[in-house]
């Protein structure tokens, strides 16, 4: 069972209202859509996780005549969840027409970025992946960022790690290079993944980096 992590980039006249205006504010950090009910009604239902200034959020979506209604969550100084319904258009039947079929399943969250930009992650076979992203319109560009067998426990934790970054993190955890005291070397490392020491710690260290930004991105920082 493959997954695919896909970019989908918008133009900027096909942007949601909303994402346009939180891309000309400086006040809102994080825009992630947790889950969906879209059914046959022409009004879908969304969870949203939003980090900033709720405020201006809020303000936003009251500038939008599509959206029907919403409901602010506080979870703490800066998050909230947002539960919003709003009425379907052209646009996000063109973002969601395509991944609506047998053999395809979308795996929330979808994160909303600037510029246009959603991420998210759709898990299938190879078959129905590529038909529905030939499906997509051409003035949405899609661009595969990874793609690999599908594992349930990756998205508890995943730091986005290459697969040479996954072969070096698991060989030197199995060398025991990061036992205290260290059981191996970067040299032993390189050996088992069949690189130079150089690359190795290369992999290594860009590892480490992407996998403690991701923990850190879990806690609530002062």
């Amino acid at each position: 069972m493959k997954y695919l992590r896909i970019e989908l980039r918008f133009p900027p006249d096909l942007i949601h209202p909303v994402h346009r205006l939180i891309d000309e504010s400086d006040a809102v950090d994080r825009d992630v859509l947790l889950h969906g009910t879209v059914l046959s009604e022409p009004d879908d239902t969304f969870l949203f996780y939003v980090e900033g200034d709720i405020d201006v959020y809020a303000d936003a979506l009251r500038s939008v005549d599509r959206i029907r209604e919403f409901e602010v969550t506080r979870i703490d100084e800066t998050g909230h969840y947002v539960f919003l319904t709003q009425r379907r258009d052209a646009v996000d039947e063109a973002m969601f027409a395509p991944l609506q079929r047998p053999g395809i399943v979308v795996v929330p969250p979808i994160d909303f970025r600037p510029n246009g930009i959603a991420q998210l992650t759709v898990i299938g076979t190879g078959e129905t992946l590529g038909d529905a992203l030939a499906e997509f319109p051409d003035r949405i560009e899609t661009t595969v960022l990874r793609i690999g067998e599908y594992d349930w426990r990756q998205d508890l934790f995943d730091p986005g790690l290459t697969d040479r970054q996954f072969d070096a993190l698991a060989a030197a955890v199995e060398s025991g290079y990061y036992e205290s005291p260290r059981a191996a070397t970067v040299e032993e490392v390189a050996d088992r993944i069949d690189a130079s020491p150089s690359t190795a710690s290369e992999h290594l260290r860009k590892a480490e980096s992407a996998m403690m930004t991701a923990f850190m991105e879990l806690r609530d920082l002062p």
